[in-house]
């Protein structure tokens, strides 16, 4: 219980913790790709690259409302993770790249899928170094 006598205080995070922070965020979004997946059939472009900071996401075509819900729900749970980090440890630069397994096209009438897709999240701290997660899916339902 806190208490007037117990204020309870968040202890700060050190830098080792930005991998977790980025396991965190490619599995997120693995998990809400599904209209990403779609446009990636759809256009035959299998590669997405999101900065996180800025939410910049390329290819163009799917810089588009419903995506950019989604990036920026990653950005808010960057942000808020990032927040958790003694100073002066920062995240400098984020970037989510998806690679959708889109040449494994498969439909059963029901659904669609597309094969092993693998989101990969860099985040980039203050002294430069790297840490880097990526998580793969084996199958990807698509989505409209």
């Amino acid at each position: 219980m806190v208490t007037a006598d117990t204020p309870f205080e968040q202890k700060k995070l050190g830098r080792k913790h930005i991998k977790s922070f980025a396991s965190g965020i490619a599995h997120m979004f693995a998990c809400s790709a599904q209209h990403y997946a779609w446009l990636a059939y759809q256009h035959q472009l299998s590669t997405v690259a999101i900065d996180l900071l800025e939410i910049r996401i390329e290819p163009a075509g799917f810089d588009i409302e419903r995506n950019r819900i989604l990036a920026g729900m990653c950005q808010r749970t960057l942000f808020r993770n990032a927040g958790q980090l003694a100073p002066p440890g920062v995240v400098a630069s984020a970037v989510l790249s998806a690679h959708f397994g889109i040449d494994d096209y498969s439909e059963d009438g029901r659904s669609a899928s597309i094969g092993r897709s693998i989101f990969t999240v860099i985040l980039t701290d203050d002294r430069g170094k790297e840490w880097r997660v990526d998580h793969a899916e084996e199958r990807m339902l698509i989505q409209s």
